[in-house]
């Protein structure tokens, strides 16, 4: 099922790995235990017994995320990545679009 996810890594100004969050974005239609025409042997094209979960982002909708990365007190410079990516299958994704954004403390 295709998916898409959000990745933000935080590096110090020595390449050090301080932060990294992954955030998955999926729709999905399942059989549920609690949807009994649905659970056990159904037709699973039937969408109408089907339970539909949206955990995903509908077009020009926004999703803010805050992090709280704590920093020793010998860090001068901080690189924020996100990237946004399209999971088309298991184990391969298509970037999207990457924004990288240096602070210097």
């Amino acid at each position: 099922m295709p998916k898409t996810a959000l990745d933000v890594t935080v590096k110090d100004q020595d390449g050090k790995e301080l932060f990294s969050n992954r955030k998955e974005y999926a729709v999905y239609d399942l059989h549920m235990p609690d949807n009994k025409e649905g659970w056990l042997g159904l037709n699973n094209w039937d969408i109408t017994a089907m339970t539909h979960i949206d955990l995903g982002l509908k077009p020009h909708e926004v999703d803010s995320q805050t992090f709280v990365v704590p920093l020793k007190e010998d860090t001068k410079a901080a690189v924020v990545e996100a990237t946004f990516y399209y999971l088309y299958e298991e184990g391969k994704s298509a970037p999207i679009k990457k924004v990288s954004k240096k602070i210097g403390f």
